[in-house]
């Protein structure tokens, strides 16, 4: 009914009835000259695609729990939209690729986000080769291992997967033209450490994400001898922790941050909170905050030697 009114949007969720039915697009929707904007759930059921050229004018896709199998579903979609420009996957069942490869001319923004699966939203790795890609997002288990091919255009990135395993991602030169990174500070370390030639020459903006437990200053002033011209800088300290129960912050506790080269802190907003907290010193100081997650009002500590 929907493709013969010239529907321009259309949003479609699955329930089948048997646990390992697939869901099969129909002749009629893969054909439809009018649709631009499509979302899928299965219900991480799979997909199958007919094996024609379609949806010629689909510019934004959207698969929310979706096994994706072998990939097939993702390259195939990717080769018979030849106007695709977003493409999004939302909890997507990767568990049984090797490597998910994501290659095409147009596309200009991606994003994969698993907020929900865990162990089943991640694949042996992720391959992204996207010439024209403008905007990348990366949340979650997904995989360890990321590598970025032709991303000469690519403006803005977000990238803060969920590591389980050790890590060999190759991040540069794959994103050398970047100019504005959000990105998992222990990720972004490693990947600077496995490269030959870690710089980005268009970088702007860089905000790192951290969890409170496994940040030093020592770490951060070494990845900022690689970024001199940065505009922006952002610090992101989560408040949820990597590590084992026992190693947790909490409520009162003390954690050690500064080093002797730090010469100004501010604090720009804090829970939602006005900016309150300038410090500018010119000798040696040891810097105790205190973090609250409750209700209580949050306060600071400072000692000079």
């Amino acid at each position: 009914m929907a493709v013969t009114r010239n529907v321009k949007q259309l949003q479609l969720t699955f329930y089948p009835e048997e646990e390992n039915e697939d869901v099969e697009i129909t002749h009629c929707l893969v054909t439809c000259c009018s649709l631009e904007a499509l979302m899928l759930d299965l219900n991480y059921r799979g997909l199958k695609l007919p094996n024609i050229m379609g949806f010629p004018r689909l510019k934004d896709l959207y698969l929310a729990c979706v096994d994706l199998g072998d990939g097939s579903v993702v390259k195939g979609f990717l080769e018979s939209c030849p106007s695709l420009e977003y493409l999004g996957l939302l909890d997507c069942m990767l568990c049984k690729l090797d490597l998910l490869c994501i290659s095409s001319p147009k596309l200009k923004k991606l994003s994969i986000l698993n907020v929900a699966l865990m162990d089943d939203g991640q694949s042996g790795g992720v391959k992204i080769s996207c010439p024209k890609l403008v905007d990348l997002e990366l949340r979650g288990l997904i995989a360890n291992n990321f590598f970025f091919e032709c991303l000469d255009s690519l403006n803005k990135a977000g990238i803060e997967p969920k590591l389980t395993g050790n890590i060999k991602s190759v991040l540069f030169p794959g994103i050398s033209h970047v100019e504005h990174l959000w990105i998992d500070l222990y990720f972004f370390s490693q990947c600077i450490n496995l490269a030959c030639n870690p710089t980005l020459a268009n970088l702007k903006t860089l905000a790192l994400i951290i969890a409170i437990d496994a940040f030093t200053m020592d770490e951060l002033i070494r990845i900022l001898k690689y970024y001199p011209k940065l505009e922006s800088l952002k610090l992101i300290v989560k408040e949820e922790f990597d590590g084992p129960e026992e190693r947790e912050l909490h409520e009162g506790d003390a954690r050690k941050m500064m080093t002797p080269d730090v010469k100004k802190l501010e604090f720009f907003e804090f829970k939602g909170e006005k900016p309150n907290l300038v410090l500018d010193w010119h000798e040696v100081i040891i810097m105790e905050i205190v973090f609250s997650w409750g209700t209580k009002a949050n306060y600071f500590s400072y000692n000079r030697l």
